[in-house]
């Protein structure tokens, strides 16, 4: 049954304030929100300075209301001062309060973190964002240990925001708990705490149709006109948000509370929804909206790479996110352009909208520019073949960012191919092939050049230059060399006119 404590300010107690006497106070609880608290009471002259001097960002405040003879109490508030300030009217001092709940710690820090592990249930997701604060603890009423199943960006949120848009996944909500020094938070509104039947007379009735309205073009599920009938209610009992009560023969949910001091007595007015009037619609990271992460790829299969953000502290042993990874062009007949990546390069995340899943592994801006090509050429006994080696490795050595009219594509390989205005180079090593508008086709190597055809291969040209220490030429059983001093003839038959 729900408590029967008095609602007398005089029993009302504030740690750790000794008050003479308490001049107003004002709590807020709902769903989605921190609870907040707001008072001013007179104090004593002794204590005008100390409360203010010895308040600082941990300060910890409690109200709670007791009983006539002071021997059951029951909790209102638990949270952190905020601000507090001390004045003076004519010789009396007035203390003024300002608390948040614990929940508040969870809103302060923007962060930004990716969970890569699509098996991880969310249930484990809560339990990692909530273990760098002392004792924190969430209680999850909503995801049945589901698994994510997808990538999850933590973007320039802090961890209250994302656990509510995580919660808005469900159509559910943050609840935080009253009562505790420390974070203490439902993921989901709680269930099985029903509190009996509220009775009172004084109540509003309404219907929000414009609510209804927002959660069917935004996808809620389930939901009738009918959840959307809100009673206001005034009463002494006390509830929390989350609290299932009956009111009119209807099972109802308590969705915010307001305590305030009126006339000598604390008075609490409460909203009370049908329980699928709470669901709420799903939450997007709009900032994540054309967000550009670096990062370095750690894997690559096929079309798609897994990556290393830099914005993580470490990766996840357990990461077996694949982004796709965006090629120059692809056509829906698997014709195109595929060019991947190595492990180790630089790469960039790209979110084109609001939903982190449609993420894209994209080409990198280099942070410095790569090592000049090394070439050595073959050596020429004549002097134009040295001359047309030379130039073709002032090309390929070229700084490619020199001309933006040259298209160059290399490897840490040493492979270089590029497509200038006038020429196109191809180069592996030590071997060149330089197609120049102007002087034609040069090919360069510190290795054997072969040429194999199945069908004939022909040679046509006003002149045609063959120059080498040896010159062979043989067909079948017959050859002819040209060496340094001497031509010699092999044949089944010579003929010689």
């Amino acid at each position: 049954m729900t408590a029967t404590i008095s609602n007398a300010v005089g029993n009302i107690r504030i740690a750790p304030y000794k008050i003479i006497h308490l001049q107003h106070m004002k709590i807020t609880k709902g769903i989605n929100k921190h609870s907040t608290l707001t008072f001013s009471a007179i104090i004593s002259d002794e204590k005008k300075d100390s409360y203010v001097n010895q308040t600082d960002a941990e300060t910890s405040i409690k109200v709670v209301i007791q009983d006539d003879a002071g021997k059951t109490e029951h909790c209102l508030f638990t949270g952190l001062v905020s601000k507090v300030r001390v004045n003076t009217v004519r010789g009396v001092y007035y203390l003024h309060v300002e608390a948040i709940s614990h929940s508040y710690l969870l809103d302060i820090k923007l962060k930004k973190r990716s969970f890569q592990n699509p098996n991880i249930s969310y249930s484990s997701l809560i339990k990692e964002v909530i273990s760098s604060y002392k004792n924190a603890d969430m209680i999850d009423a909503a995801t049945a240990h589901k698994k994510t199943n997808t990538l999850i960006m933590q973007y320039e949120e802090t961890d209250w925001q994302f656990l509510k848009r995580m919660a808005s996944r469900f159509y559910t909500a943050l609840v935080p708990a009253n009562g505790f020094h420390f974070p203490k938070i439902y993921f989901g509104v709680p269930t099985g705490q029903n509190k009996g039947e509220l009775s009172t007379i004084y109540y509003t009735v309404r219907k929000d149709m414009e609510e209804y309205k927002k959660a069917v073009d935004n996808g809620v599920p389930g939901v009738s006109d009918a959840d959307y009938t809100i009673y206001e209610v005034q009463s002494t009992q006390l509830l929390e948000p989350g609290h299932e009560v009956m009111f009119k023969s209807r099972p109802l949910v308590v969705a915010s509370v307001i305590s305030e001091t009126r006339n000598g007595i604390i008075e609490h007015q409460y909203k009370l929804y049908p329980r699928k009037g709470l669901r709420q619609k799903k939450i997007h990271n709009e900032a994540i909206i054309g967000a550009s992460i670096q990062g370095k790829v750690i894997q690559i299969r096929r079309d798609t790479i897994r990556a290393k953000l830099d914005m993580d502290d470490q990766l996840d042993a357990n990461s077996d996110y694949w982004f796709p990874y965006s090629t120059i062009y692809a056509s829906e007949d698997n014709t195109g352009w595929y060019c991947m990546p190595e492990i180790g390069d630089s790469i960039r995340i790209y979110f084109p909208s609001k939903k982190e899943e449609e993420g894209i592994a994209i080409s990198s801006v280099p942070r410095e520019i790569p090592p000049k090509p090394t070439a050595s050429t073959a050596v020429s006994s004549q002097p134009a073949a040295s001359h047309s080696q030379n130039q073709a490795k002032a090309k390929a050595d070229k700084d490619p960012k020199e001309d933006p009219d040259t298209k160059t594509f290399y490897t840490k390989y040493g492979k270089l191919i590029s497509l200038g205005p006038s020429s196109i180079i191809i180069k592996s090593g030590n071997m060149f092939i330089t197609l120049d508008d102007e002087k034609g086709i040069n090919i360069v190597s510190d290795q054997n050049i072969s040429i194999t055809a199945n069908g004939n291969i022909v040679l046509g040209s006003s002149n045609i230059l063959i120059s080498a220490n040896t010159v062979t030429l043989s067909g079948k059983e017959n050859s002819i060399q040209l060496e340094e001093e001497k031509i010699l003839i092999e044949g089944t038959e010579i003929k010689m006119n």
